[in-house]
């Protein structure tokens, strides 16, 4: 995994899926996905006009959450795109009045991180269901469980 050839390659998110199977990079000029085992790219995509800061995996499916991030990023930093990597295009977005600081996705639900509050949709309509103020939370912790039946 050598992103340091090309510069507009740092490295600006990593996180793996609901599994673990794979994990998801955001670099300066698009963002990648990962098999961990074996370990091999399964696939990328190059923006050539932004980076992303934040990917989030829906396990191994082709939706995707992503956020702009780095020197130039692809998408404001207060929206989360629904990224439909079978189109290649976004097929949703949330706007924020701040900074996005982490997204969580489950099959029924997108939660988002902002620095003092946590936004819970439904995932087939984007459909706010409930908002909780936080302390500050300016490292964006955050947390779903994978299973439906359950939050946390």
């Amino acid at each position: 995994m050598d992103l340091s050839s090309d510069p507009r390659n740092e490295l600006l998110y990593a996180d793996f899926n609901q599994d673990f199977g794979c994990f998801a990079t955001g670099t300066d000029s698009g963002f990648r996905i990962y098999n961990v085992e074996p370990f091999r790219e399964t696939f990328r995509r190059v923006f050539p006009n932004g980076g992303i800061g934040i990917v989030q995996m829906l396990f191994r499916c082709n939706l995707l959450a992503l956020v702009g991030g780095g020197s130039n990023p692809r998408y404001p930093p207060n929206k989360v795109m629904i990224w439909d990597d079978h189109q290649s295009r976004c097929i949703g977005e949330l706007s924020f009045r701040a900074a996005v600081r982490a997204v969580r996705l489950r099959r029924d639900r997108v939660a988002v991180a902002v620095d003092r509050k946590v936004y819970v949709y439904r995932f087939s309509d984007l459909r706010l269901m409930d908002q909780l103020e936080t302390v500050a939370n300016p490292r964006g912790l955050l947390a779903l469980s994978p299973d439906a039946a359950a939050s946390v």
